[in-house]
């Protein structure tokens, strides 16, 4: 599905793309490879959504919160298990991060079944892995245990035994120091102040450096036998981390398979959530009819529930191309996005926030109307962005696009802005696209030989009795007396309501008495 930056964003397919997003790595990199369904996807995109739809069911919310706060805490494995696969030594680091990856994959299995999700879809384990590991996980790190190789008990044992017999000699000069001068010989270096003793210094001790007043020493142990054992303890340590290396590397395909299902959980988790608080259905996945009922426009009522303001869901059934009519502010543009909104959602997987749903799965969306910032970004003005738009929409149009027209061509005059708009939409009827023009200008629905559809509008006995305090209690009372259900129009224009609108917005009432006595002198003439 194609739209552009100006369409995605009147349409909320931007706003839709953050509020599923994956809160994982895994699922990000799993979802940016599933590219959006189109057109012959009807059966896969309604499986997913099936599947989303049921898990929203059985799921909790709050379960639903824990097991993808666990998904966003299991670390990636992948670079580590790449230098494994390359032959690299690992460190204990890297064999400790890879024990907290097995960590976090039981923390999640655990969040899920308190989640009451079915076993069958369990999060994966990786039991192998956790058994390699297992020796040097005893406490809450790693340690490199004797288990993981033959030779290392042996070689630590050994020196353990050099050790022990060079910290005994080097205590054996440090006592004959503390003798002869008094000093602690601790640490690398020991100072001893010519004042304090100018005498030679036992045999063991040699001087690192010397002033007139002061000699900096140190106790020298010469132990070839601690040295080597060393260097043996060395080795065997780095064979045995390159042996738990290649057997971590031969768990690397099990471990990318599970963060693949991590990837694919993390995605369809964030689509149940989007489904248990914006409501969903599983919708008949059908060509060339976009209808639905209670539909939410999940953005809109995103904003509006931030400011206290109450949503009212919509309804909706279009069958190839429609004119919407309506008055200002009931929800032309929103009907527009809704529809929009909806079909974005079926092509990402996303179950439709409506109490049924009948949608396309369109090639792409086009929105026709206003500018967009690219169209800023090029100096044209709204009607030249909407007309160059236009053109863009009917170079591609084809029964597979949803087109949206919002109030094309209101920038210009009304006479010429109406033939302009009735002749694309006879030219989008005659490409057999499915299209929803929302216009404030008379007869384009019968002209172009189209359904025409209404807003239903203002219950003008319900505002009339309002007298709003501010602009927040205005709105309030434009939504509870303005009826939003789209109606068929039965070829009768509908009032914009402009004025009383306009009033309820705190606009001088002698304007608006002005204005109505200049509306009703047109309307005799």
């Amino acid at each position: 599905m194609r739209a552009d930056v100006t369409t995605a964003e009147r349409i909320g397919l931007t706003w839709l793309r953050a509020a599923v997003a994956p809160v994982g790595a895994f699922g990000r990199r799993h979802d940016d490879a599933v590219a959006p369904y189109g057109p012959g996807d009807e059966t896969r995109a309604r499986a997913e959504i099936a599947g989303v739809v049921a898990l929203a069911e059985r799921l909790d919310r709050d379960g639903v919160a824990r097991v993808r706060a666990a998904l966003r805490a299991v670390p990636e494995p992948a670079p580590i298990l790449g230098r494994a696969r390359a032959g690299d030594p690992l460190s204990d680091v890297d064999f400790y991060e890879l024990g907290r990856f097995v960590d976090a994959l039981a923390a999640l299995a655990r969040a899920w079944d308190a989640a009451a999700g079915a076993p069958e879809r369990r999060p994966p384990s990786v039991e192998a892995l956790r058994a390699v590991l297992a020796p040097g996980r005893e406490g809450a790190g790693f340690y490199l245990a004797d288990a993981f190789a033959p030779g290392l008990r042996g070689a630590r044992a050994a020196f353990a035994l050099e050790e022990a017999e060079y910290e005994a000699r080097r205590g054996e000069i440090a006592a004959r120091v503390r003798a002869v001068t008094g000093i602690d010989a601790v640490g690398d270096e020991f100072v001893v102040l010519r004042d304090d003793y100018a005498g030679p210094l036992p045999d063991g001790v040699f001087v690192v450096r010397e002033t007139p007043t002061y000699r900096a020493a140190a106790v020298r142990v010469v132990a070839p036998d601690r040295d080597a054992a060393l260097e043996r303890l060395a080795i065997e340590e780095e064979g045995a981390r390159r042996a738990l290396a290649e057997r971590v590397a031969r768990e690397a395909d099990a471990v990318a398979a599970a963060t693949r299902a991590l990837g694919a959980l993390d995605r369809a988790l964030a689509r149940v959530a989007f489904a248990q608080r914006w409501g969903a259905c599983v919708p008949e996945l059908t060509e060339g009819r976009v209808a639905f009922a209670e539909a939410t426009f999940a953005p809109l009522a995103d904003a509006l529930g931030a400011r206290g303001h109450r949503y009212t869901a919509l309804s909706l059934d279009l069958r190839g191309v429609a004119v919407l009519t309506g008055p200002n502010m009931g929800g032309k543009s929103a009907a527009l996005a809704t529809a929009g909104f909806l079909c974005a959602c079926v092509a990402l997987g996303v179950p439709p926030p409506a109490r049924e749903a009948s949608l396309p799965l369109p090639s792409a969306i086009v929105w026709i109307g206003g500018e967009g910032h690219e169209d800023r970004a090029r100096l044209l003005s709204s009607y030249a962005a909407e007309v160059v738009r236009a053109g863009d929409a009917l170079a591609v149009a084809s029964p597979q696009t949803l087109v949206l027209v919002d109030e094309f061509a209101r920038t210009t005059g009304p006479r010429e802005g109406r033939a302009l708009l009735i002749a694309v939409v006879e030219a989008v009827r005659a490409r057999g696209t499915l299209a929803l023009v929302a216009t404030h200008f008379d007869g384009v629905a019968e002209a172009a030989g189209v359904p025409h559809l209404r807003i239903a509008g203002l219950r003008a006995e319900t505002l009339d009795a309002v007298r709003a305090s501010d602009l927040d209690a205005a709105l309030d009372a434009i939504n509870a007396a303005m009826d939003y259900r789209i109606v068929d129009a039965h070829a009768r224009e509908t009032d914009s309501d402009a004025l009383a609108l306009a009033r309820l917005l705190g606009l001088d009432e002698s304007v608006v008495d002005r204005a109505r006595s200049l509306n009703e002198r047109s309307t005799r003439s």
